[in-house]
C-alpha cells in the first residue's frame, strides 16, 4: 500500500472513528507491514508439469469432476479481460468450461475470438445489463459443471487453483465413496488470497483465511475469493440483486447458513483450502485499493445480515462496525434460543493494565489475543473485536445452555451463576487458581459441549477485568 493511499485511509477512519481508534488502526497497519514481508512464489514448471500430468491420467481414467467459471462482464478493459481469460487457459486442471456473461452495450471482439479458438470458452453478449447479480444468474443459467466458481472480471486466477479445488472433491469422494459429483457432501470450497498492485506488478496484504467459522462470516465476509460450490446448491439459492454490492457475501451466509445452522456436521461440507489461489487485481477505484469507493456494499452487507437473521429465527440487530465491512449481530431475546447451534458463549478477560489476559482459547491451551491491548483489533482482519466461533472460552465470563449445568459444576466443583450475561456470584472461588488449572477446566468443559454438535462462541464485547 502506497504513502498516500495510507495516509487517505487514516484521515477518512479517524473522520469516522475518531483520533484514538485512527491511532491504533494506523499502528496495526504499520506493525503489520513490518512483521509481515510478503512475496508471492509461484509454483515452479516442474510443479506444474506434474499437475497437468495428474490431470491427463485423471481424463484417462474418465471420471474428472467438471467445473464452470461464470464471470460477468460489463466495460471490462481488454487489459484486464486478456489477462483473465489467460489465467483460466492457464490452469494445470483442463476440465474446465468458462462462462462469460457480458451485459456491456456492444459486445467483446476478444472474447469471441478466444470463444471461437477454446471450446471450453463460452461467451454470451446480453445485451441489457441486469445488475451484478442478474449477470451473474445469467452466467449460472449457461453452466454446465459440477462445480461453479465466480471470478470478478479483472482478477486472476493462480495456475493450480482448479487443480487444488479438484483435489479436496476428489478426497472428499473417495473418503464417501461416492460416484456421482453430485451427491459430493462439499457444497462450498474457499481458498486464501492475495492482492495486485496493478500498477507496480506485486502481490501484497495476503488474506489467510481460517477454517469454516460460521459465527466470523457472520462479522465480515471473509470467505469472498476463490469460492467454488457445488452446482446444485449454487443454482438454487442464486444471486439477489437487492444485495448488489454484497451479492456473494448473501450467498455465502445463505449457503453456509443451512448447512451450518440446521444440518449435522457442517464442517464435512465447507472446506477451506490454505494456499492462495487468488489474485485480486487493485487499481484506481477498485474495492481492494480503496474499500469507501463502495460504501453502499457495506450497507447492503449489513442488510443481507439482518435478512439472514430473520430467516434463521435469530431475534437479534445488525450493526456496523468501526472497520468497514465487518459487523455486529446483538441478541434482542433469549440468546440460546435464537442460537440453538451454540453451547456456551463467553466474553473477554483483561488485566489491570487493560490487556486481553484470557476468555478465549486454542485446542491446545493457548490464549488467543493475549497481551493485546484493549484497543488493538488484531490486524487488517479485526478478529480479535468480532464475534466467532472457538476451541473454548473461559469459565469465568461464561453463560451456558441449562443442560450443560451439571457438567459445569461436576469440572468446577462449584455452583453455576451466568457470569455472561448478568454478574456472577463465583470470582472468589476462581481467584484463588492458577492460570493453568483455569485454563484445563476450560478446556474440559467446552470439549464436553462440542462433543455433542454445538458451537462455542466467544463475543469480545463483554469484557470482564480480573
Amino acid at each position: 500500500m502506497g504513502i498516500k493511499n495510507a495516509v487517505s485511509k487514516t484521515i477518512a477512519y479517524a473522520k469516522r472513528n475518531g483520533a484514538k481508534a485512527a491511532f491504533f488502526a494506523a499502528f496495526e497497519r504499520v506493525s503489520d507491514n513490518f512483521r509481515d514481508k510478503y512475496k508471492y512464489q509461484p509454483l515452479g514448471k516442474d510443479v506444474l508439469e506434474e499437475q497437468r500430468q495428474e490431470y491427463k491420467l485423471l481424463m484417462q481414467a474418465g471420471n474428472c469432476v467438471r467445473f464452470s467459471i461464470v464471470v460477468p462482464l460489463f466495460n471490462t478493459p481488454e487489459k484486464y479481460l486478456k489477462e483473465m481469460i489467460e489465467s483460466v487457459i492457464g490452469q494445470t486442471y483442463g476440465n474446465w468450461e468458462l462462462v462469460l456473461a457480458d451485459a456491456s452495450m456492444s459486445s467483446s471482439d476478444m472474447a469471441q475470438e478466444y470463444a471461437d479458438k477454446d471450446p471450453r470458452i463460452r461467451y454470451y453478449h446480453l445485451g441489457v445489463n441486469r445488475g451484478i447479480s442478474g449477470n451473474t444468474n445469467a452466467g449460472l443459467e449457461k453452466a454446465q459443471g459440477d462445480y461453479i466458481g465466480l471470478l470478478d472480471h479483472d482478477d486472476l486466477l493462480t495456475p493450480d487453483a482448479l487443480y487444488e479445488v479438484s483435489k479436496v472433491i476428489r478426497k472428499s469422494m473417495k473418503t464417501n465413496k461416492l460416484a456421482r459429483y453430485s451427491d459430493c457432501p462439499l457444497r462450498l470450497i474457499y481458498s486464501d488470497e492475495d492482492k495486485y498492485d496493478d500498477n507496480k506488478g506485486v502481490y501484497y496484504e495476503p488474506h489467510i483465511k481460517p477454517p469454516f467459522n460460521m459465527d466470523y462470516l457472520m462479522s465480515n465476509n471473509y470467505i469472498c475469493h476463490f469460492t467454488v460450490m457445488r452446482a446444485d446448491v449454487i443454482r438454487r439459492l442464486k444471486l439477489r440483486d437487492k444485495y448488489d454490492g454484497a451479492q456473494d457475501y448473501d450467498l455465502f451466509l445463505r449457503a453456509c447458513g443451512e448447512a451450518a445452522l440446521t444440518m449435522p456436521a457442517a464442517g464435512n461440507q465447507i472446506v477451506h483450502i490454505a494456499k492462495v489461489l487468488y489474485h485480486w487485481r487493485c487499481h484506481r477505484g477498485s474495492t481492494a485499493a480503496n474499500p469507501a469507493s463502495k460504501t453502499y456494499a457495506y450497507e447492503a452487507g449489513k442488510n443481507a445480515l439482518l435478512d439472514f437473521c430473520t430467516k434463521n429465527n435469530i431475534a437479534a440487530d445488525v450493526e456496523s462496525l468501526q472497520h468497514l465491512g465487518f459487523y455486529r449481530i446483538n441478541y434482542t431475546e433469549d440468546f440460546f434460543n435464537s442460537r440453538k447451534d451454540v453451547g456456551c458463549i463467553g466474553g473477554k478477560l483483561l488485566d489491570k493494565k487493560g490487556r486481553i489476559c484470557g476468555g478465549i482459547y486454542k485446542k491446545d491451551g493457548s490464549r488467543v489475543y493475549d497481551r493485546l491491548p484493549e484497543g488493538f483489533s488484531g490486524g487488517p482482519q479485526h478478529r480479535a473485536v468480532l464475534q466467532q466461533d472457538c476451541a473454548a472460552v473461559d469459565i469465568r465470563c461464561i453463560s451456558i445452555r441449562p443442560e450443560f449445568i451439571p457438567i459445569f459444576e461436576d469440572i468446577t466443583k462449584t455452583s453455576y451463576s451466568d457470569s455472561f450475561f448478568a454478574a456472577g456470584v463465583n470470582d472468589s472461588y476462581f481467584e484463588a487458581m492458577t492460570d493453568e488449572v483455569l485454563m484445563e477446566m476450560s478446556l474440559r468443559f467446552c470439549e464436553e459441549v462440542r462433543k455433542k454438535g454445538l458451537r462455542i462462541l466467544w463475543d469480545p464485547k463483554v469484557v470482564k477485568r480480573v
